[in-house]
């Protein structure tokens, strides 16, 4: 009667790491996205600007707007809670309408 030891496929498929869930871990392109909420700005930055990828990248593609009004950086948020901040813009009494309200009026 033959042993159940594990042959060297059932072992490497024990020490085998798990399949990975995100394209970003395994390597492709990031599957996130940010956007700018704030009032536009001529020449610099768009309301509704989408960015994909990760923050660091949304805020260098948004470097020249962010250099000229520091508070555009405020106003670039992550897809998972755009809903949010966009009800929040719009909504007195927080630092997201503050910090709108203060762009357009530059």
């Amino acid at each position: 009667m033959a042993k159940n030891t594990p042959g060297p496929e059932t072992a490497a498929a024990e020490t085998a790491a798990p399949p990975q869930t995100s394209r970003e871990k395994a390597g492709g392109p990031p599957s996130g996205f940010y956007m700018y909420i704030g009032p536009t700005l001529r020449g610099l930055i768009r309301s509704g600007t989408i960015y994909r990828g990760d923050r660091a990248h949304a805020l260098e593609e948004a470097r020249k707007a962010i250099e000229a009004q520091p508070l555009v950086k405020t106003l670039i948020v992550t897809g998972d809670y755009l809903p949010e901040a966009r009800l929040k813009v719009k909504t007195p009494g927080n630092a997201l309408y503050v910090n709108y309200r203060k762009i357009a009026g530059k």
